[in-house]
């Protein structure tokens, strides 16, 4: 009996920024409203269902017209296991996601002026394309 196989493709019309910084995520999204000048404010954790067990992932939103900018943290927050958002940027420990339409956050520009604060030790563009886990971006 042949069998039928679904194939889902997901559109990502969001930019994605690692961030790798020591700080808290209350402190980080301090500092981007300070250096922004935006106002994110705390949301519901972000929950994702896997086979084996639940991530909690912290996030921080802010509106601007059509325009979200959202601060993710990488890592799970909660349990005493060690599970990633992205496991495959293990590295990073915040991501900065960018959607929407309309000219209310440029990529660049968020970049260069995050880049001159000392409490952020690496920032860089991810390609979002080249992700295994991209799907766990999609909530």
């Amino acid at each position: 009996m042949k069998k039928n196989k679904l194939i889902i493709s997901y559109e990502f019309d969001f930019e994605l920024i690692g961030i790798i910084s020591p700080l808290k995520e209350y402190k980080i999204a301090w500092l981007l409203n300070h250096c922004l000048k935006i106002h994110l404010i705390k949301m519901e954790d972000i929950e994702l269902e896997f086979i084996d067990g639940n991530l909690f992932i912290s996030n921080f939103s802010y509106e601007a017209g059509n325009s979200t900018f959202r601060l993710l943290k990488n890592k799970n927050i909660g349990e005493n296991s060690i599970v990633y958002l992205l496991p495959e940027m293990k590295e990073f420990d915040y991501l900065i996601m960018l959607e929407g339409q309309g000219d209310s956050f440029v990529i660049d520009e968020v970049m260069d002026q995050l880049k001159s604060k000392s409490e952020i030790q690496y920032i860089t563009q991810v390609e979002i394309s080249k992700l295994k886990s991209k799907e766990n971006l999609i909530f």
